[in-house]
């Protein structure tokens, strides 16, 4: 299958913040993978593609986490088992609304670390 996105993705567990819009409760949790773009999710429930997520990313060279929305392209069908046990639903959410300084905030992390790993 051809990689048809934009920004290339790195493997790493970004902090996380993520809120249904409209929706009171909002969870922490890790990224499976990061890229200018967008990212993939370890989700517990079973969400709808275009569903609207308010997030709040925190780098690890950040000590605040900025905020962004974001927008549920896919979830996987089935669910996996974390390194913590629980079950949890691939979900790939696109950035929706985030601006250029943010956008270039993920670049200037993900893309030193993926020359480092020569990908």
């Amino acid at each position: 299958m051809a990689e048809r996105r934009r920004y290339l993705r790195l493997k790493d567990g970004v902090k996380v913040i993520y809120k249904k819009l409209g929706i009171e409760g909002e969870y922490e949790l890790p990224s499976l993978n990061i890229g200018a773009g967008g990212l993939c999710l370890p989700l517990k429930e079973k969400i709808s593609p275009g569903t609207l997520l308010e997030l709040g990313l925190l780098l690890p060279e950040d000590k605040e986490p900025f905020f962004c929305l974001a927008k549920v392209i896919w979830q996987a069908e089935e669910s996996n088992k974390g390194q913590d046990g629980q079950q949890y639903y691939e979900t790939g959410v696109e950035f929706i609304r985030m601006d250029l300084a943010q956008r270039m905030r993920i670049i200037r992390y993900v893309y030193p670390h993926l020359r480092d790993k020569k990908i």
